[in-house]
């Protein structure tokens, strides 16, 4: 793509001034800002990069060009390279020529930006908290980064801020409104509507699903007698065992002052109670090595099944949810990393019912007597998608037999009669025509 005029500045500030009228996500706000730098500025190398708060170090966040494999996801230590001075120094920085500019060499090469010619890096900031830097190296064009261009590339960086901060802002406000503050944990309104989707989802498949409950008995008697401090860390080490003792698909939740809640999808009860007796016997040690006041807890273990779902109703009265303030959360660059990281935790949790593959298949159209290989490359419980490997002439409502081998321990082999809902040239998406009550080699698959 050519590169805009330069006095078409403006359009970039305006497309992503446009952009805040409807962009909560933080994610998706920085991509949207980067596609836009990229197209005025054409630079073989474009990174957002955002610093950790708690060690001052750099993280990769977004990387467009020819350094993508190197650098995606990859940390810089604190003050190293050109990122790390304008993150330290909070002042934008040009290099018009490397070769003639003794501080590169010195100071600024890196596997990086070896065989770079000009560069330029911009502090992104909240105040005058630098939270994180964008920075281009060289233009696909050829030419030369000059003190105009940076005076461009700082102004599109202090909308971006603007931009960042109102997304930052929405996910704050959604997280007060559905995060315990003390630990973290998701509380009693969550708790309830991540409930009710498993509901749903133990009723549409039949796969049985489960609730650990956990209740510190004398909490108030630890108040009265040791401070609430003292309270505040039980709950706390408690909260943490209980992140660390479950799956990722789990859900753990604070439900009330003394009560802990984690949701288990596709759990029947022998496992469920499994969980929870490790759960105890680590709450238990870790009670004991951190030498915390005496504790008692009560765990009691709620399953349904598609026939009966009752056990699970009954739990969501059990408490009610104060309302937590903002004021912990209103430090943009302190808490841009840890919402961006929950964002995409959530966003992870989401799509777990949809597991990305690569697994080798076959497909029959008994109709036309068609059948071919496919590579199969999501997988759910309520269809598949593959793209096969030759054209194939499957059409939407046809009706396939698919075979293919899970890569679980036991090579499972799948066979299966699907109806086909999507096409788009060699992919195509399906859904299960013979919907089981509760298939559990594909639940247990997912789970991993």
């Amino acid at each position: 793509m050519e590169p805009l005029t330069p006095s078409s500045c403006i359009q970039v500030l305006l497309g992503i001034s446009r952009g805040l009228s409807h962009r909560t996500s933080i994610q998706k706000t920085l991509d949207e800002i980067c596609v836009h730098v990229e197209s005025y500025f054409a630079p073989k190398h474009l990174a957002v990069l955002l610093v950790e708060p708690d060690t001052g170090d750099l993280t990769f966040n977004h990387v467009v060009g020819e350094k993508v494999e190197l650098l995606s996801g990859k940390k810089l230590r604190k003050g190293t390279g050109l990122a790390g001075w304008v993150a330290d120094r909070g002042e934008a920085l040009l290099i018009e020529d490397t070769a003639a500019d003794s501080r590169f060499a010195a100071h600024f090469l890196t596997a990086k930006t070896k065989g770079s010619k000009t560069v330029m890096a911009v502090p992104l900031k909240s105040a005058e908290t630098v939270y994180g830097v964008l920075e281009l190296i060289d233009s696909k064009h050829g030419a030369t980064f000059t003190t105009e261009t940076l005076q461009e590339l700082s102004a599109i960086a202090e909308v971006t801020s603007v931009a960042l901060e109102r997304a930052y802002y929405f996910q704050a406000m959604r997280r007060m409104a559905e995060t315990d503050l003390l630990t973290g944990l998701a509380n009693k309104r969550s708790f309830d509507r991540y409930l009710e989707r498993e509901i749903e989802v133990c009723k549409r498949y039949g796969t049985p699903s489960s609730v650990v409950l956990v209740t510190l008995e004398n909490l108030r008697k630890l108040n009265e007698e040791y401070g609430t401090s003292a309270a505040d860390k039980i709950i706390q080490m408690m909260a943490m065992v209980l992140t660390e003792e479950v799956r990722k698909v789990d859900v753990p939740c604070r439900i009330a002052s003394n009560t802990f809640a984690v949701i288990m999808p596709n759990t029947a009860k022998p496992a469920a109670l499994d969980v929870s007796q490790r759960i105890n016997n680590k709450i238990v040690q870790q009670g004991a090595t951190r030498q915390l006041p005496f504790f008692s807890l009560t765990m009691d273990v709620y399953t349904g099944v598609q026939d009966d779902i009752t056990p699970l109703l009954g739990i969501c009265d059990l408490s009610k949810t104060k309302f937590q303030g903002f004021r912990k959360l209103r430090n943009v660059a302190a808490n841009l990393f840890l919402l961006l990281n929950e964002e995409r935790q959530a966003m992870e949790r989401r799509q777990y019912y949809r597991k990305g593959v690569q697994l080798a298949g076959r497909f029959t159209n008994s109709e036309t007597g068609e059948s071919g290989d496919f590579l199969l490359e999501n997988l759910s419980l309520n269809g598949v998608g593959f793209t096969s490997l030759l054209g194939h002439r499957l059409a939407r409502n046809s009706l396939v037999k698919i075979e293919f081998r899970l890569d679980d321990v036991r090579r499972t082999e799948v066979s299966r009669l699907v109806r086909v809902k999507y096409i788009s040239d060699r992919y195509v998406g399906c859904q299960f025509a013979d919907q089981k009550s509760y298939d559990s080699d594909l639940g247990f698959y997912l789970m991993r």
